[in-house]
């Protein structure tokens, strides 16, 4: 059963600008830090946006240092009113770009680096645009590997309240249901709506979620 529920050596430290949180991973990345007009600018376009940013593609591709300064010496004009995220990716929109990332670009939280985190599997096209992988799981005698839709886990990490418990428990208990769901032919709810439902809140621990951006595709520049 398959649903969709839903690096080489670096010249900055993760430390200059993440404070590692115990049950949730976030920020999901943190970005180099940029010398530009004069300043050290550390750039937080926030999670969604970070995303949109890896996987945007475009014919034309520039480096991420040249980007982020390009849009800084534009004025970011739009930053007050979309925040810096949503603007940046709106600059880059309007000149048709992408960014060529480098590995010293940015650092994908530490909980994501764990040796257990699952990894995607390429050939599994189920997990293609996904960018969360969840450690695969045994319930009712059948493994199950799911991932995550990107808004679905956006959501779970920022859900503000409701009962704490392991992510992993909330996941066989989801796809139990699904599989009772199933049985009977009904319409099942994405698993961010189920939690909700529940009126419960994940607690994450190393090794349970996996995550894949651009760092795992084709052509990432080393420098």
């Amino acid at each position: 059963m398959k649903h969709t529920m839903l690096h080489g050596r670096k010249s900055w430290s993760i430390e200059e600008s993440l404070q590692v949180a115990t049950d949730r991973p976030n920020p999901i990345v943190t970005f180099a830090p940029v010398w530009t007009q004069g300043k050290k600018w550390f750039p937080r376009p926030g999670d969604r946006h970070a995303l949109l940013l890896f996987k945007r593609v475009m014919p034309k591709k520039v480096s991420f240092k040249r980007a982020y300064s390009g849009w800084r010496a534009s004025g970011a004009h739009e930053e007050a009113e979309l925040g810096e995220g949503r603007a940046f990716l709106r600059w880059l929109q309007k000149h048709e770009l992408s960014i060529d990332w480098c590995e010293r670009d940015f650092e994908p939280h530490p909980y994501f680096a764990h040796p257990e985190a699952p990894r995607h599997d390429p050939e599994d096209e189920m997990a293609q645009g996904l960018s969360f992988a969840v450690r695969p799981v045994h319930v009712k005698g059948r493994n199950v590997k799911l991932y995550v839709r990107d808004d679905d886990m956006l959501g779970l990490l920022n859900l503000p309240y409701g009962e704490e418990t392991d992510f992993l428990e909330l996941v066989m208990s989801y796809v139990a249901q699904r599989f009772q769901w199933e049985a009977w032919r009904a319409p099942a709810p994405s698993f961010l709506d189920w939690v909700v439902s529940q009126a419960k809140r994940p607690v994450f621990d190393l090794g349970q979620l996996g995550f894949r951006s651009i760092c795992d595709g084709p052509g990432l520049r080393t420098s």
